[in-house]
């Protein structure tokens, strides 16, 4: 899910077993602008760029990254179809799983391929035809999920699903390249558990991640050139599956979604020393996976 500046919401849509993204116009009761239900299954993310008006949506169980463009008036324009190959160790790996897409810094479109362990990073000069700029490999059974960019430093944070790792990668936006130089663990015994979700506080001093099984946030300092990461404090969710959470923009709040027990987790934020306090932990929501504030 994702929202553009004037309140059209993009979000993932399943209908009479197709999938696809919508577009809803939301500055008043939530109306239907335009759909695209073309493929055969939803995708996992759906990431937009304001800056050229471009919808990235990553299909998961397809191999696939469509680039579309909306128009002022809400409609949707396929521009690009990405298309990857490739497998991991893992029995979940069978096949490539891109999960995630983003954009660097430089405006460079980054997806995180789980199924092939690999970060691809392509350049959007022409959006209809995106150019294959770095090919980055993970350590091998990682599943890189979803990962978020540092605000000031040339550093980028990956969580990695299957084996409950965030890595830290510099980020080279001349030649696009991606150098590890530091992992940490969001929780113990991979086994059992999959990290899903990953943020940073705006200030880039601190940065946290979910992981399901565990049921916990873990919560990390950064140093202040961002290249390492060290756990200050693990809370749990008071929940199951905390698939996404989020920042509010005051950065005083955090919510997570667990979405096997349908409950929403309010958090305290304490903006100098990184950690969480619960406030709530009963908010009923049936099977809640996205955290999105506008």
């Amino acid at each position: 899910m994702d929202v553009t500046n004037d309140l059209k919401l993009i979000t993932l849509l399943k209908k009479d077993g197709r999938g696809g993204i919508a577009v809803y116009d939301i500055n008043s009761d939530p109306k239907l602008l335009d759909e695209d239900i073309s493929e055969n299954t939803s995708p996992s993310y759906v990431k937009f760029d304001a800056s050229r008006n471009l919808i990235f949506s990553s299909y998961f169980h397809l191999g696939k990254v469509k680039v579309d463009h909306l128009s002022t008036d809400g409609k949707i324009e396929n521009y690009a179809t990405l298309n990857f190959e490739g497998s991991g160790p893992r029995p979940e790996q069978d096949q490539s799983k891109p999960h995630f897409s983003a954009l660097t810094p430089d405006g460079k479109l980054i997806i995180c391929d789980y199924g092939a362990d690999r970060i691809y990073i392509y350049g959007l000069e022409d959006p209809k035809n995106p150019k294959l700029l770095n090919n980055y490999i993970v350590p091998s059974g990682y599943a890189p999920r979803h990962l978020v960019f540092n605000p000031t430093e040339p550093y980028v944070y990956v969580a990695c699903e299957l084996s409950s790792k965030v890595l830290v990668l510099e980020y080279d936006p001349k030649y696009s390249r991606l150098t590890l130089v530091d992992e940490v663990d969001a929780a113990k015994d991979e086994k059992k558990n999959t990290t899903a979700a990953i943020r940073i506080s705006n200030d880039g001093k601190f940065l946290y991640a979910s992981t399901r099984g565990a049921n916990t946030i873990a919560i990390f300092s950064v140093d202040s050139d961002g290249s390492r990461l060290k756990k200050i404090d693990t809370i749990k969710t008071k929940g199951k599956g905390p698939r996404d959470f989020d920042i509010d923009p005051s950065q005083d709040f955090v919510v997570a979604a667990n979405q096997d027990s349908d409950n929403l987790t309010l958090y305290k934020r304490n903006s100098k020393k990184g950690i969480l306090t619960i406030l709530e932990d009963d908010i009923a929501i049936p099977e809640c996976v996205c955290v999105h504030f506008i």
